[in-house]
């Protein structure tokens, strides 16, 4: 089980890393936040931002076993899935070719940080489709380890909101250049590339699932 586990919240650090390095509202007011009030502003933000996914977990939680039963959803989860993890790929690596935008996030540094990574969350359509799309078969795996594998999987994907997020505000904090250097870069490309190797498993399930049970499904 425990070998179960830290692979679980393994996979769930490396998914969420690759949502978190696609640049945004929250990724840009703490980059902003992070050069007015110092390194602390990032990390503070990453609290509110995982108050919006712990009710998203909790949802999934409550909901996904009745879903994931139809055999026919899961296909519809991984064909979509897959599709859109080339196209955050694709995103990544086009991204990988341009800085940061630091001066996009500036509107939303009055609400404080912990607010700001609660509003940028929940207003940013990316997100939704993110949680849609891309962790419901993980969440089926935590599921079946029943709360262990759940916190198993939340803080796996929070723990790489943290060290993005706090490598962000050290970065702009002490007046670096890493995130637009090779590290930025190359953590972009490593990530474009995970995304693209997880669409081709996604696509194989899917195929998988319709090719001995789909048409059967009721």
């Amino acid at each position: 089980m425990l070998v179960e586990l830290i692979a679980l919240a393994f996979g769930s650090f490396i998914l969420a890393l690759s949502g978190a390095l696609v640049p945004g509202p929250m990724f840009a007011a703490t980059l902003a936040g992070s050069h007015r009030d110092g390194f602390w502003f990032g990390p503070r933000v990453v609290l509110g931002h995982a108050l919006a996914e712990l009710a998203v977990v909790a949802l999934l939680f409550a909901g996904l076993a009745l879903f994931m039963k139809n055999v026919r959803v899961v296909i519809v989860i991984a064909a979509v899935g897959s599709a859109a993890l080339v196209w955050m790929g694709v995103g990544l690596a086009r991204q990988s070719r341009r800085p940061p935008d630091v001066a996009e996030g500036a509107a939303f540094l009055r609400f404080g940080a912990a607010a700001t990574g609660l509003i940028t969350s929940v207003l940013n359509p990316y997100w939704y489709l993110w949680w849609v799309t891309m962790p419901a078969l993980l969440m089926t795996a935590a599921r079946e380890m029943g709360w262990m594998g759940v916190a198993a999987f939340f803080l796996g994907h929070i723990s790489a909101d943290f060290a993005w997020y706090s490598l962000a505000s050290f970065s702009i904090s002490r007046g670096r250049r890493l995130l637009q250097g090779r590290l930025y870069k190359g953590l972009l490309i490593a990530c474009a590339v995970i995304l693209f190797v997880m669409a081709g498993l996604f696509l194989k399930l899917a195929v998988e699932k319709a090719a001995t049970g789909g048409l059967e499904s009721p």
